[in-house]
């Protein structure tokens, strides 16, 4: 989680632009991120965090502390993306190109185990790209942006038991699509 000043929200709420320049430099990547993990386009994903970021500014006076407050523009950018997706296509996408790459921390790790584990992430993100729409949009939320199902459940609109189930059999899905791919 990215360390945030809770005094530069009060300076954005009373319309300084300079706090919400920071606030935008602070913040830019990470919703672009999930933005295009789910709309696994670059133009709608850049609208999408424009669009994310608009609403932030916008909504700055509801925030709850008790929230953290990168999870909540994190949540209005996925909710801002799927809105999108449901305006513009008829089934469920989610996923992007370079989603996986951008969560490998290099923290100095020996070289070999590194490259092990970019070629297991790019196995895990073809298998992804290989599910249905819903099924890629429901584990792209619960393996990469650490939703819970209750969560995914009501970001969807949907039971958290469907949710479970749809979890489950996507990743029972995902595990088939590798062991296939590796023979």
């Amino acid at each position: 989680m990215i360390e945030w000043d809770s005094n530069i929200t009060a300076q954005c709420m009373k319309g300084d632009r300079k706090a919400q320049m920071q606030l935008y430099k602070t913040f830019y990547k990470r919703i672009y991120n999930s933005c295009f993990r789910i709309l696994r386009d670059r133009y709608e994903a850049e609208d999408a965090m424009q669009e994310s970021f608009l609403k932030v500014f916008s909504k700055l006076g509801i925030y709850e502390d008790s929230i953290p407050f990168e999870a909540w523009i994190v949540r209005i950018a996925i909710n801002t993306s799927i809105d999108r997706l449901r305006e513009n296509r008829p089934e469920f996408t989610g996923y992007g190109d370079d989603a996986m790459s951008n969560r490998i921390d290099e923290t100095g790790e020996d070289e070999d185990e590194m490259e092990l584990i970019r070629e297991k992430a790019m196995q895990v993100k073809a298998a992804i790209e290989q599910l249905t729409g819903r099924a890629r949009l429901i584990v792209t939320l619960y393996l990469m942006e650490g939703y819970d199902h209750e969560e995914i459940a009501g970001i969807l609109k949907m039971q958290p038991g469907t949710v479970r189930v749809q979890y489950m059999r996507a990743k029972q899905k995902l595990i088939e699509i590798i062991k296939n791919n590796g023979k």
